[in-house]
């Protein structure tokens, strides 16, 4: 339990004399806080850093490699009969189809009845056999209508699925529908009614689809041609016999410019933050919490060394401003003329890539920008993860200094309050001996 602090009850002294001494003594631990708070707000400040670098880190990974550059599209004549996605590396070409037939999956539809859900369709076993697969067995109980045989079959979770439709055609317009969940040839499926009433009927055959591709027939058993060419899948949506559909795999010429010019933003947004660092204030003639870190200057730099290093001496296009990105003498920021990099890709797709990624010969400025990354950003001595972990270290050395500190403080608090209590004890003590006195002797005058 801590001391009450002295002269606020006896009146000998001002209690503020006390409190002012114990102001004092907490002095050593302000200074130590606002020390804290000050580093805390440069490693908030470097972490905003940190994330921009990765941020561009993470636009130079879309042009960095022939693959990561190279963006390619489909282009369908017939997009309404066949279309198709790129899903990995390829090449660009064009390619000639004629969709004949579609895949489908196999129906089986059974008789009449007058109604769904109550009339008995019989009792027994139903076994549905599938093509490549196990029979299933489905017993049907005694008093079983169409949607109890329905909903036993959906209950088998055995890629065949039931419905019961209304034909509206009496006098019997509700009918039992099983079909495969597969599409072509492999939904093959073949019910026997066993004692049932339940009658089926083929509807509809499974058959796969039929394609010409460059002329030579080709199938699947879905829709999807997607193991035909690699790194691409053709999806068929209707057939129209007859109809030629031309399919051009190019380059996407407008992500690609997206992918630059967000790179070109990412590089721009670390250039106007650090710059930001060396701007003075007007209203509190202070620069950025930054400025004094000569960290940021090397960044920069290291940066700066990335996009000016790069040429390519094959091909038109030589260096970022013959496609149109240049830099500003003033800001360090780079510029970018959407119309002139677009009509460059058009042009030299390849010759333009050459400046961005890492081939045999040359390191393009997306490649070389990501090695510079990746060393500033080292674990073990990358500059921006030892500075971080400076700064950290700083912080909980304070943090280890304040808390000494507070201790020091507790103790010195304590001290302070028992040296005034006994004095304020010793002055009581001396007070009521006066009043004695005083009392005394004004006593002995009177007689």
């Amino acid at each position: 339990m801590g001391v009450r602090l002295p002269g606020k009850t006896s009146g000998l002294f001002d209690p503020k004399v006390v409190e002012g001494l114990i102001e004092v003594e907490k002095m050593p631990i302000k200074s130590a806080q606002d020390r804290k708070e000050k580093v805390v707000k440069e490693r908030d400040e470097f972490k905003k850093l940190q994330d921009l670098v990765n941020a561009l880190d993470t636009s130079i990974g879309k042009l960095k490699t022939n693959t990561d550059f190279k963006l390619l599209k489909v282009e369908s004549t017939h997009p309404d009969i066949l279309d198709g996605t790129i899903t990995g590396p390829t090449v660009p070409g064009s390619y000639e189809f004629e969709v004949r037939g579609m895949s489908r999956s196999e129906k089986e539809l059974a008789f009449g009845f007058p109604d769904k859900d109550q009339t008995p369709v019989g009792f027994g076993y139903m076994r549905i056999e599938r093509a490549g697969e196990d029979d299933v067995e489905v017993t049907i109980e005694p008093g079983a209508n169409l949607q109890d045989v329905a909903t036993a079959i959906n209950g088998t979770e055995s890629g065949v699925k039931a419905m019961v439709i209304n034909t509206k055609y009496q006098p019997d317009p509700f009918r039992l529908m099983v079909l495969s969940e597969k599409t072509g040839e492999e939904s093959k499926i073949k019910i026997d009614e066993d004692t049932t009433f339940l009658e089926f009927k083929e509807q509809v055959k499974g058959r796969n689809l039929d394609v010409l591709f460059e002329d030579v027939p080709v199938t699947d058993e879905d829709n999807d041609l997607d193991a035909l060419v690699s790194g691409v899948n053709f999806n068929a949506k209707r057939a129209e016999p007859g109809t030629r559909v031309e399919i051009n795999i190019t380059h996407d010429i407008d992500g690609t410019v997206e992918n630059i010019k967000t790179f070109v933003k990412g590089y721009n947004d670390v250039a106007k933050f650090i710059n930001s660092q060396f701007q003075v204030n007007p209203q509190t003639q202070k620069a950025g919490l930054l400025a004094s870190d000569s960290t940021i200057k090397t960044v920069m730099r290291t940066l700066q060394s990335g996009i000016s290093s790069v040429t390519n001496t094959s091909g038109k296009y030589s260096n970022l401003a013959s496609i149109g990105i240049t830099t500003n003498a003033k800001t360090g920021e780079l510029d970018v003329d959407d119309t002139k990099v677009k009509k460059a890709l058009t042009e030299e797709y390849d010759s333009v890539a050459k400046l961005f990624v890492r081939s045999e010969k040359t390191v393009g400025v997306a490649a070389a920008m990501a090695d510079r990354i990746k060393g500033l950003r080292d674990a073990s001595n990358g500059m921006l993860k030892s500075r971080a972990k400076s700064l950290d270290t700083i912080i909980k050395g304070q943090d280890d200094q304040i808390t000494r500190k507070e201790a020091d403080f507790a103790r010195k608090e304590e001290s302070i309050k028992r040296r005034f209590t006994a004095l304020e004890t010793n002055l009581s003590g001396m007070k009521a001996q006066g009043d004695f006195i005083a009392q005394r002797f004004g006593g002995g005058g009177e007689g």
